[in-house]
């Protein structure tokens, strides 16, 4: 089992080292290239709200980041598998909600983090399998896993062949509410959210088996200039600096309370 996931604090101050006094120097307003801002649905990070809106914690942050780099670039909503794709053929390619794993380390630059997060086994109530450990959820028949997401890449990675594979996390709730899964692989944040947004009691289901823990991430294609890599790097440190990302991260600790979310600022980032 791989374990690749740094403390927030520590990832903080690992990226705001000091930069080059030519990249410091450098106008952040000034864009030099043409971009794909890229992320998935996945809330609290990044959703639409009632208004078919773009929002969520880690868009509220990207969008400062744009607001200090002078980018105007239009974020897109994409399938994690498509968006991932993209990354991997073009160049100035901005993607966000983005775990960062061993296997992921060096097929991107990795900008900045935006959360901690777990991941947890979610079975229904009424299913007596027990889960201790990992291994034995290789015994049940089917597990249910987003296409191209993160927990489907790393389960497939731990040899696991009782995957069953989606198009969303909705899907899949719909799937195990209904029996036809026997658990799904998802986050504590993004399960209350579905289920206040379903309509559905959160006793229904129980999470059998929190099973890993990752930081999600801003990263960039692997083709990308140096220099941009280095500008939105720059826009990060600059935002981490004035105090808005703690500002962000407040808010958005207080509006999850509302809701009955619990998360914890950690490194002036939320964890969940």
């Amino acid at each position: 089992m791989c374990h690749f996931a740094l403390p927030l604090c520590c990832s903080l101050m690992l990226l705001f080292v000091q930069l080059p006094n030519s990249v410091l120097a450098a106008d952040l307003a000034k864009t030099t290239a043409a971009h794909q801002i890229i992320t998935v649905v996945e809330p609290p990070s990044s959703y639409l709200d009632s208004h078919g809106r773009l929002t969520g914690y880690a868009t509220d942050i990207v969008r400062a980041l744009q607001k200090i780099s002078g980018d105007r670039s239009h974020i897109q909503l994409m399938p994690e598998s498509r968006a991932l794709l993209t990354a991997s053929r073009q160049p100035n390619v901005l993607l966000y909600g983005f775990s960062r794993t061993l296997e992921r380390e060096n097929n991107y630059h990795w900008i900045m983090p935006l959360a901690r997060k777990k991941w947890v086994l979610y079975m229904h109530r009424d299913d007596p399998q027990q889960l201790q450990h990992l291994n034995d959820a290789r015994a049940l028949e089917s597990i249910g896993v987003v296409r191209g997401d993160v927990r489907e890449e790393w389960l497939l990675a731990q040899g696991f062949t009782n995957l069953q594979s989606s198009s969303s996390h909705a899907q899949n709730l719909a799937r195990l509410g209904s029996r036809r899964l026997n658990a799904i692989a998802f986050e504590p944040q993004g399960m209350q959210y579905l289920l206040r947004e379903a309509g559905q009691a959160p006793a229904q289901y129980r999470a059998a088996l929190h099973f890993f823990e990752t930081e999600v991430w801003l990263l960039m294609s692997r083709q990308s200039p140096a220099s941009e890599v280095a500008r939105w790097q720059q826009a990060a440190q600059q935002l981490q600096q004035s105090g808005e990302l703690a500002a962000i991260s407040k808010s958005w600790q207080q509006r999850l309370a509302q809701e009955q979310i619990h998360s914890n600022i950690e490194g002036q980032l939320l964890s969940f």
